[in-house]
């Protein structure tokens, strides 16, 4: 099983004080497989050309995220946005983009131009394109998340699942459930864990060994599904999450 590191999991004073490049020299002899580059914390100086060419150096598979949604307020495609980061995640040579649901709508929602515009375009270009349930209603809804994987898949769309374990409990719903939904789309899964603390939910690092709950959501996917750290860790101890979670998934899997 390969583990990635998303870049908001290192804290953002290291993150701007050594910058993207040393992240990834350090993650990478950490252990890492892969490295998500997060398009919010890239700044002016960052170069997406420079950072892929320092991932395939150090032999890392780049995915590429960003916060703009894919349906706009309007219930459309957001065309532009979303032809804009296509030509930024092929600048970083990533071979996933990720990107949040946004305002899909069951009956509203054109999936006959999505669906065209997709397969027309990128369908052969080697970069795989999911969307992630959000903390938002509308792009943390099981039912709307389901309603639009299963359309794409029936119209043959090329898109598919990043399946955040966390973010379900941000917009009420049951991850153990969303995973028996969804396991059959999802490619990709962001593993965090979150306690609600007042009236919201914060993140902290997960459990190791990993809980009996956790285990029993992650054998829901392909075993060969990557896995990110997408909780708080420190340079210091990466390593030692990155090795504790490829073991912890073999021996889960050897389990199921």
């Amino acid at each position: 099983m390969n583990v990635f590191v998303c870049m908001n999991a290192i804290p953002t004073e290291r993150l701007q004080a050594l910058g993207h490049l040393e992240i990834i020299k350090r993650l990478a002899a950490a252990g890492a497989d892969g490295i998500e580059i997060r398009k919010e914390l890239l700044t002016a100086e960052d170069s997406l050309e420079e950072l892929g060419a320092l991932c395939r150096k150090l032999n890392l598979v780049a995915y590429y995220s960003a916060p703009e949604f894919l349906f706009a307020s309007n219930h459309q495609l957001n065309e532009r946005g979303f032809k804009r980061l296509i030509g930024e995640a092929q600048e970083l040579g990533a071979v996933l983009l990720k990107v949040p649901l946004g305002s899909y709508h069951i009956k509203e929602t054109n999936m006959r131009y999505v669906n065209e515009l997709l397969s027309e375009n990128w369908a052969n270009e080697g970069l795989a394109i999911t969307i992630e349930n959000d903390q938002t209603p509308g792009g943390g809804n099981l039912q709307a998340i389901t309603d639009f994987l299963g359309r794409s898949a029936a119209l043959d769309t090329p898109i598919g699942m990043t399946f955040d374990t966390g973010n379900w409990l941000y917009t009420g719903e049951e991850p153990l459930l969303a995973a028996r939904e969804l396991a059959e789309y999802v490619s990709y899964v962001h593993l965090k864990q979150v306690k609600r603390v007042n009236e919201g939910w914060v993140t902290e690092p997960v459990a190791v060994p990993l809980l009996p709950e956790v285990n029993e959501l992650l054998e829901k996917f392909n075993r060969n599904c990557p896995v990110a750290i997408e909780f708080p860790i420190t340079l210091e101890n990466a390593a030692t999450y990155i090795s504790l979670m490829k073991i912890e998934q073999e021996v889960s899997h050897e389990r199921a």
